[in-house]
């Protein structure tokens, strides 16, 4: 069987490493996100959690390795972005977060990851990380890739964050398993 059929064989929620793609809203991109992210790497177990909180907590119940948090620049996106903060780090305290910026360029990405860090930091005491941003950019002509609804730069922004994500990974599990190497040859 091939690799591929193999791997599609198990449900990706089921998977584990999984990074969890959510947006505390609609109209953030999430999908598109997510689609590009597991084309980009398929290795990675990359489930689109969507905005729904029910959605959400259940492609996070049964553990993952990342929440990346999508959010654009819109105040009410933000303020939707930290109430999924808030309810992953209630729900899951130990999960690391990342924020992912839709639609901004990179100074007013950090802006907002600023506005939501600031929030976690005072009403959380918790510290949630910065994932990137992705450009606003439209397709170009004659696009047929996945995504045709964004730019070739938001495409690149994308794939700069599927290719950190599986190698910081990558080098988990390679810690984890000389850990478990370790035990095994103590035992």
């Amino acid at each position: 069987m091939r690799p591929e059929l193999q791997r599609n064989a198990v449900p990706s929620v089921l998977r584990i490493p999984r990074i969890v793609v959510a947006s505390g809203m609609q109209g953030t991109g999430v999908s598109t996100i997510t689609d590009v992210l597991q084309r980009a790497t398929p290795a990675l177990n990359v489930v689109d959690g969507g905005s729904s909180w029910t959605d959400i907590s259940e492609a996070c119940a049964p553990g993952f390795a990342k929440l990346i948090a999508v959010t654009t620049h819109d105040i009410v996106s933000v303020s939707s972005t930290y109430a999924l903060v808030k309810m992953v780090r209630d729900r899951f305290p130990a999960a690391p977060i990342e924020v992912l910026v839709n639609l901004s360029e990179t100074r007013d990405a950090l802006k907002t990851y600023e506005r939501i860090q600031l929030a976690a930091s005072h009403f959380l005491q918790e510290t949630v990380g910065y994932a990137g941003a992705i450009p606003h950019d439209g397709p170009t002509e004659g696009q047929d890739h996945v995504g045709s609804m964004i730019g070739e730069g938001a495409v690149f922004a994308i794939q700069d964050v599927a290719i950190r994500l599986d190698e910081e990974l990558s080098a988990v599990e390679s810690r984890t398993a000389i850990r478990a190497e370790q035990r095994r040859m103590i035992q």
